[in-house]
């Protein structure tokens, strides 16, 4: 960004985007509030647009839950729409993100996170064909898709880097009981929350 005008990097195939230092110098000059809703997706920029009344219940039932099932662990963090940079073109907010107590959310990488939650009203598209390859990619061991409209829940595991693909998913209805790999002990019940 020079002299005020936005700028924009190429890729070797022509393709533009936008770098996680290019927002952060919008924001910064006032060209993006730091309030807005958005994500940038392999350079590219993604409104999130407000959230709706059925999503909000659900994230926040889902970290109520989860938090009272760890009640007493300090070697984990749960938030909300935390900003997560996955690399230099990448940076998401998932609904629920449990992670390492000893990193911060800027600083994590996706080993760092043990679970990853994104609720879908209307993201189903981008959070499945954009952001669940980015997560795999950057070796997320386990996100959880909760789809509001299907009444189901992806749970994909065993992300395979190179491919960007997680190499074991199932669906499981709302009323199926799901335990996180790494939390065994905590369960959830989609239809208990909604």
């Amino acid at each position: 960004m020079e002299d005020g005008f936005i700028s924009y990097h190429t890729r070797p195939d022509g393709e533009r985007y936008f770098t996680n230092a290019d927002m952060a110098r919008m924001v910064a000059r006032g060209l993006i509030d730091p309030e807005d809703r958005w994500e940038l997706i392999r350079g590219a920029w993604f409104d999130m647009g407000s959230e709706g009344f059925e999503h909000m219940t659900a994230r926040t039932r889902i970290v109520r839950t989860v938090i009272e099932q760890m009640v007493g662990r300090n070697d984990v963090e749960i938030s909300t729409e935390a900003s997560i940079f996955l690399s230099h073109d990448t940076e998401v907010r998932p609904d629920v993100v449990i992670y390492r107590a000893d990193v911060s959310s800027n600083e994590m990488t996706g080993d760092d996170m043990s679970l990853v939650i994104e609720i879908m009203k209307t993201s189903q598209r981008r959070d499945r064909e954009l952001k669940l390859p980015v997560y795999a990619a950057a070796g997320v061991p386990e996100v959880w898709l909760v789809d509001l409209d299907g009444k189901t829940v992806e749970v994909c595991r065993a992300p395979d880097t190179a491919a960007a693909a997680y190499a074991k998913t199932a669906t499981a209805a709302f009323t199926e009981a799901l335990s996180p790999g790494a939390f065994p002990s905590v369960s959830l019940r989609v239809s208990d929350l909604l």
